[in-house]
């Protein structure tokens, strides 16, 4: 391991360059990704999107053997439109021993540790192969991760698990919760605001259904998140052209937010039949609904020997949920045991002045390369 705990600082600076939001392409990331890893040994291979505008990285090294290690994470972040930020958001800054960017906690960060540590590596020691996986659309819907499940589940020689580096404040995380992202749309008949009697108002419809979502959250409660059960939020609602009329269109998007435990399924035939009995009480509403996204949580289980194993690794460390939504679901669907743990604090995730404290990225770096490590000394 090399003496410089900095030694990350070149590959940050160049990651937290590219402006990787969801809505642009992530192929000058992964370019970068690509040649500095090949440069290292790494064989790769791309997954493109439909649109050819952006793609997944996989790349590997060592010897064809179960049991290898796979470093994962996304390259996309969220926007900084509106944003009241002190530093430029795609340029790497230093001060007050904090580093500030878009995406220095989520999860560049992570990524920049992750490739610093596959460049640290003897591959002719290596008992068993890392892997490292880069993905895109994370933050809308983790369209990349989904594309990739059908190639993980072929993957040969298997790793024996995947460590994904979103912010935990480097709390080993072995369960979280999943999402799913529905647009409701609901027309009703327009009307002369002054004869309401004539039309159907989408708006008022909309608002009874809104209303009566957390009548649908099942009763079951799971101590070890907080909150304990499964969360509901309406984000944005649109609706009417004019005071004086009885609206005839309105829009809302609204997630819910399940234990691992939990079956989203159940969640929409209960929303289906509330609608239904809406409907009977007032007429001339229809009603469309599109599930934009649906993520899976991830479910304790093997995870938690796995985390119990790192931990040693970890001195501050701790086996815990989370609340929010990762890949690590679809990875697990993957037949791939998975643990989340990153150096960058949820609490700045999205944020302006998005930064991660220099000290917590020297501990996970340490922490990283004990564990990539163990691969030159299984047997």
């Amino acid at each position: 391991m090399p003496n410089n705990p900095t030694h990350y600082l070149p590959i940050l600076e160049k990651l937290i360059g590219f402006p990787t939001i969801s809505r642009e392409t992530n192929l000058p990331l992964i370019d970068y990704s690509e040649d500095f890893l090949s440069s290292q040994g790494f064989q790769t291979q791309r997954f493109y999107n439909e649109q050819g505008n952006k793609a997944n990285l996989m790349a590997w090294i060592g010897p064809e053997r179960d049991g290898g290690l796979m470093l994962a994470g996304h390259t996309d972040v969220v926007p900084v439109d509106q944003q009241d930020w002190t530093t430029d958001p795609f340029r790497l800054t230093e001060k007050n021993g904090h580093l500030y960017g878009r995406g220095t906690s989520d999860m560049k960060g992570f990524l920049a540790l992750a490739l610093e540590a596959a460049a640290t590596l003897d591959s002719r020691q290596l008992q068993r192969p890392l892997y490292l996986c880069f993905t895109y659309d994370e933050e809308i819907g983790c369209g990349g991760a989904k594309a990739l499940i059908a190639y993980l589940k072929t993957l040969s020689p298997s790793p024996r698990f995947a460590l994904i580096g979103e912010p935990t404040d480097l709390a080993l995380v072995t369960a979280h919760k999943g999402i799913q992202i529905t647009t409701t749309h609901i027309k009703g008949k327009p009307a002369h605001s002054s004869c309401p009697q004539l039309g159907a108002s989408a708006i008022v419809f909309a608002s009874k259904l809104i209303a009566a979502l957390e009548e649908l959250l099942p009763p079951e409660e799971n101590r070890d998140f907080n909150p304990p059960s499964a969360t509901f939020n309406v984000g944005t609602i649109h609706g009417g052209t004019a005071i004086n009329i009885i609206p005839e269109h309105c829009q809302f998007d609204w997630e819910c937010r399940t234990l691992p435990s939990q079956n989203t399924a159940q969640i929409n035939q209960a929303w289906e039949h509330l609608i239904h009995s809406l409907r009977k009480q007032i007429q001339d509403i229809e009603v469309e609904n599109h599930i934009k996204t649906a993520v899976p949580g991830l479910k304790s289980g093997i995870n938690r020997e796995i985390a119990a194993w790192l931990k040693e690794f970890l001195e501050e460390g701790k086996i815990g949920t989370a609340p929010f939504v990762t890949e690590a679901g679809l990875y697990q669907q993957a037949g791939l045991p998975t643990v989340v743990c990153g150096p960058g604090s949820i609490r700045e995730a999205h944020q302006p002045d998005e930064s991660i404290a220099i000290p917590r990225m020297e501990n996970y770096r340490a922490f990283l390369h004990q564990v990539v490590g163990d691969l030159v000394e299984q047997k």
